[in-house]
């Protein structure tokens, strides 16, 4: 565990002092040159940082640690334009709201609203499944132009997490068709046999799905006449979150 803790302050010295050598960063840290020296090696073997092509004793951070940073401020970004309509949503409808982003062929947990029932659905902050199986994912599947989603859907074997869980790309396609004209997605026992949810997307300035908005709850809470309100209330609470982050829809 410390060497991981001393590679984490190593990559963060470096981000503050870029380019910067072995010796320098002996000194800020009061660590001995042989430590530093062992965790460059081997956060350069491993992408985060690169020697300078001029001073190959110098080190930098590399594209793939500037975009984790990047897509933090991303995030931050569109958790501070999503939270308002997040309270006001789950006030309309006593329910659990859930902000998600889609990581590649997941959709991750990003932040959450608590509902007001005593009996709720659970989820922690940072877990994942795939996009096939939630409402959320399929809102960020549809949201995407459909040969990209078609690449996903069919670059791997779709997992089956319960009964409900549609594996077949074809059959999943078809969905998101019906997806894409009404505006929202609904799951009902897909990712758990008991937990519903109605998601939408939230897009960017150029109308990508960066993230959705979503009501999660027990299944027998979500019967059938409830779909198109919470759908539109869903839909209406992620336009408003777009349009914050520069979408404009066609006129």
């Amino acid at each position: 565990m410390r060497s991981v803790s001393v590679a984490l302050a190593v990559l963060e010295a470096v981000s503050e002092q870029q380019p910067v050598g072995v010796s320098d960063l002996s000194r800020a840290m009061q660590l001995p040159k042989s430590t530093v020296q062992r965790m460059l090696l081997t956060l350069g073997e491993l992408g985060w940082i690169r020697a300078g092509a001029e001073e190959p004793t110098r080190w930098s951070l590399t594209a793939k640690a500037q975009a984790i940073g990047s897509r933090h401020r991303a995030d931050e970004e569109i958790r501070r334009v999503a939270l308002p309509a997040m309270h006001r949503l789950s006030a309309a409808t006593g329910e659990t709201v859930h902000l998600s982003v889609p990581e590649e062929r997941r959709i991750v947990l990003l932040d959450k609203i608590e509902g007001a029932h005593p009996v709720r659905t659970h989820a922690s902050v940072g877990n994942g499944a795939p996009l096939h199986t939630t409402a959320s994912g399929k809102a960020v599947l549809a949201a995407m132009p459909e040969p990209r989603a078609a690449a996903l859907l069919r670059a791997a074997p779709l997992e089956a997490l319960t009964p409900h869980t549609d594996t077949d790309p074809e059959g999943v396609l078809r969905e998101l068709r019906r997806v894409r004209r009404q505006g929202y997605a609904v799951s009902v026992g897909t990712r758990h046999p008991d937990i519903a949810a109605v998601g939408a997307a939230i897009l960017d300035r150029g109308g990508m799905p960066v993230a959705t908005l979503s009501l999660s709850l027990p299944t027998s809470r979500l019967p059938r006449r409830l779909w198109a309100g919470y759908g539109a209330q869903v839909t209406a609470a992620a336009e408003e979150c777009s349009r914050q982050l520069g979408w404009r829809s066609a006129p």
